[in-house]
């Protein structure tokens, strides 16, 4: 991977010469929980503005970043960096606490983040899990291989959540996916477990089928409601 890094970069030096702020990897590979194949990798690119003509520089080369597994970057200038904190608090910790500056300043170091800002979209992004949680699983509850995917997409987002409410209830965030997911559970008392199996559903560790995979599931679902009622009980 740091080959890949270093050709991104280069490429994206290249591309923006004195236009371009800094580059950081932020994500599962910047937490050394990327799973080639599985996992993409990103990155965002700061611009000293966004402006089409910018951008537009980025679309001859963004085939060839998705084949070797970067997700399309996410680009920012510092004034839409700082500007987005309030609406995206959750995104933004998270990145300002995993991340890998890979060129220029570290943009993330000096954020200032408010708890107000957090629980709320704590709160508003769990429900919305859990909603769409829901509506998949009358959507596809006869798929098992499609209620794999929709797992494989939903839990890593919702370790990010978890994190939150570590960070809300004064816990250590840090961590891998199992780490943060058992200090949850033995933080607030909302069990995690199955969730944990999903991750390793994930990874590939283990192998579900059938009403194997429904059943994880359903318990999935169960789980995400116990969290859900965790940030209700939490103050702003």
């Amino acid at each position: 991977m740091e080959q890949l890094l270093r050709k991104f970069v280069q490429e994206t030096q290249d591309l923006y010469g004195e236009d371009l702020v800094a580059v950081f990897l932020y994500g599962s590979a910047a937490a050394d929980e990327h799973v080639p194949g599985r996992s993409d990798i990103n990155v965002a690119v700061i611009l000293r503005r966004l402006t089409a003509a910018l951008l537009r520089k980025a679309s001859g080369s963004l085939r060839n970043w998705h084949r070797q597994g970067f997700a399309t970057p996410l680009f920012l200038d510092p004034d839409t960096l700082h500007a987005s904190l309030d609406a995206f608090p959750i995104e933004f910790l998270d990145m300002q606490e995993r991340h890998r500056t890979l060129w220029g300043p570290d943009v993330l170091a000096d954020l200032h983040i408010g708890r107000g800002n957090l629980r709320f979209q704590c709160e508003q992004e769990l429900r919305g899990k859990l909603l769409k949680l829901c509506q998949s699983y009358v959507e596809s509850a006869h798929t098992p291989t499609e209620l794999e995917r929709i797992l494989g997409i939903a839990v890593p987002s919702i370790v990010v959540l978890a994190r939150t409410l570590l960070r809300l209830g004064g816990e250590d965030p840090s961590g891998g996916t199992d780490t943060v997911l058992e200090r949850t559970q033995a933080r607030f008392g909302a069990f995690t477990t199955s969730l944990r199996r999903a991750h390793q559903l994930k990874r590939g560790d283990i192998r579900l089928a059938g009403s194997g995979l429904e059943t994880l599931y359903q318990e999935v679902l169960e789980e995400v409601q116990g969290l859900v009622r965790v940030v209700d009980g939490l103050a702003a």
